[in-house]
């Protein structure tokens, strides 16, 4: 966060950055960030204020582990357990751009009849959740543990969906909006979330963390010399882009 240009400041800095030391190390260079080693699970909480307000924020996951865990073991920690009690909001991050498209006559039509057959012969070891049933198995368990029930709308947790990488989704740079691109995409999941959330208590959002996609051997020296606290922006519900990155927990 950029001093003097978001709304909220850092109160409380984070203990141990050494889980993504490495990713800190490379964006500093002009590099694209590596993947979070997996095994990596140390949590990383910090807190921030605005005047008014003060925010605890806790990433309990940066490899991905133990949130593909949650889902496919259908087991949630007590340390996971813990923190879904106490929070009043969540944050779900979701890469649209890796989000594979479902294959139907639509999709793949009669000239792919062959390959479809060869590839339905051979023996499926484990049947997968599509992208938007991980999400929506996901926030049903965690609703579940903080004791939600659907048969009214949910008010709290309020939820920001937040869809990452916007910057790669080749998209108009105004004008679209981040709840229409979560409808287009992932309908299955809009569907749910306009179901069993109350309207004002959920929103859809996007994010460029970085502004730009960088290279992994190439320095981009604009990108060093402006610092990344400067490149990233967050796409507001209403289709405005703003720099402060920390509108993303301003709900």
């Amino acid at each position: 966060m950029a001093t003097g240009l978001s709304r909220y400041r850092t109160v409380t800095a984070p203990a141990d950055l050494t889980v993504i030391q490495a990713v800190i190390d490379r964006l500093a260079g002009g590099l694209a960030g590596a993947h979070t080693e997996s095994g990596l699970n140390e949590e990383i909480s910090f807190v921030v204020a605005d005047g008014q307000t003060t925010i605890e924020l806790i990433f309990p996951d940066y490899a991905g582990e133990q949130v593909r865990s949650l889902v496919s073991d259908r087991l949630i920690s007590s340390r996971w357990q813990e923190l879904i009690t106490q929070s009043d909001e969540w944050l779900l991050l979701i890469r649209p751009d890796m989000i594979p498209t479902l294959e139907d006559i639509t999709t793949r039509g009669l000239a792919y009849v062959e390959d479809l057959q060869v590839r339905l012969g051979k023996v499926q070891q484990e049947a997968e959740l599509t992208a938007p049933g991980f999400f929506i198995e996901l926030l049903q368990m965690m609703l579940y543990v903080k004791g939600k029930s659907a048969l009214a709308p949910i008010s709290e947790p309020r939820l920001t969906v937040a869809l990452s990488c916007w910057d790669t989704l080749g998209l108009a740079t105004s004008g679209v909006v981040p709840a229409v691109e979560l409808k287009q995409r992932l309908p299955f999941l809009a569907a749910f979330l306009e179901t069993i959330w109350a309207p004002d208590n959920w929103r859809v959002c996007g994010l460029s963390s970085l502004g730009r996609s960088l290279d992994a051997t190439n320095p981009d020296e604009d990108f060093v010399d402006d610092g990344p606290e400067a490149a990233g922006y967050v796409v507001l519900p209403s289709g405005e882009h703003d720099p402060d990155l920390t509108q993303l927990i301003a709900f």
